[in-house]
């Protein structure tokens, strides 16, 4: 692991974190956007998990005092990754911005306000906009202050919207809860469904964030997991929350109410990963072969078929333009809501 030559970082509150790997075309956009932050309590850390193209010396490039680039010679696992790179960081508060991902110039400075007005906050989130192409979709989220439970109610939902790229962490947490082990396949629900239970969960409601679902040059890496595998991943999940509501002592009511709407979103977001496994390359028969498994899960309904059937029968470019399409009137409906 080689750390740039002559780099003097300043002492700051929230280090963003920006691991990056092979996609110096993406990287500039989340850089800039860090470096563009109205606070002055902002460290940036670029971690490049051995990049093979252009990224050294486009990262050489920069001179700014706030930013310190770590480089590794070998490309390890994405979970041993972010080990690396929380082992680095100095500051109190972490942000994980992905180089595909990127942020308003306020957004620092928004949310260390928050946690300066509330400093027995668990984690603090911001409105987000989801990008499928063209289409700009923003995020549902919460009031300012609301106590765990209630924000992992309305999570399991559909109420909430979080996204890893707008999400400000302890660092201390994550070091608590870490490191993610291998296999788990959402990190940042791996750390933040831990977290939010610290503790109240903060919100700045405005969208300062951005977060790259559907690119028309390539799709999210992370949308391209099996379908299986991210079930199971969803089931652990789940199966953490119920075990940390009833830790911190949730009622009998509210476990009740809650296990229905996690098998709801359960099946909703296996469902979904159908449509996402056929736009990474996955063959509808290898969709097929997973069928029996998904309907062995509990709170399914017959509106969940549609997007499971869209993947089987429609070929990929017709599936991107359902996605593309229901993107667009979702939004028009948040667009004229909020």
């Amino acid at each position: 692991m080689q750390h740039n030559a002559g780099a003097k970082v300043r002492a700051g509150r929230l280090t963003i974190a920006i691991p990056t790997l092979n996609r110096v075309d993406l990287l500039k956009r989340s850089l800039e956007s860090a470096l563009a932050q109205t606070s002055d309590e902002v460290e940036i850390l670029v971690s490049d998990n051995g990049s093979t193209d252009t990224t050294a010396q486009f990262l050489a490039s920069y001179h700014d005092p706030r930013l310190r680039v770590i480089r590794h010679a070998v490309t390890v696992p994405r979970a041993q990754h972010g080990t690396l790179i929380f082992a680095e960081i100095t500051t109190e508060f972490v942000l994980v911005l992905s180089d595909d991902d990127w942020i308003e110039p306020e957004f620092a400075e928004q949310v260390l306000a928050l946690f300066q007005r509330h400093p027995e906050l668990s984690f603090v989130y911001t409105g987000c906009f989801e990008h499928y192409d063209d289409v700009v979709l923003p995020a549902v989220v919460g009031p300012e202050v609301e106590s765990s439970f209630a924000f992992i109610a309305a999570q399991a939902a559909n109420r909430r919207q979080v996204s890893w790229c707008a999400c400000v962490t302890r660092v201390a947490d994550l070091r608590r809860f870490g490191p993610q082990p291998d296999e788990r396949i959402m990190g940042d629900m791996f750390f933040w469904t831990k977290i939010a239970f610290l503790g109240p969960v903060g919100c700045v409601a405005q969208p300062l964030a951005h977060y790259v679902v559907l690119r028309p040059q390539g799709d999210n890496e992370s949308r391209a997991t099996p379908i299986i595998a991210w079930a199971e991943d969803t089931k652990k999940l789940h199966d953490e929350i119920i075990a940390n509501v009833k830790r911190y002592g949730g009622q009998a009511d509210y476990l009740a109410a809650l296990r229905v709407d996690i098998n709801r979103y359960m099946w909703g977001t296996v469902a979904n990963q159908f449509i996402w496994a056929r736009l990474s390359g996955m063959a509808p028969w290898q969709c097929v072969e997973s069928l029996p498994y998904c309907f062995k899960l509990k709170g399914w309904r017959l509106l969940n078929l549609l997007p499971m059937l869209a993947a089987l029968l429609f070929p990929k470019k017709l599936v991107r333009a359902l996605v593309l399409k229901r993107a667009r009137r979702l939004s028009a409906y948040r667009m004229r809501v909020t």
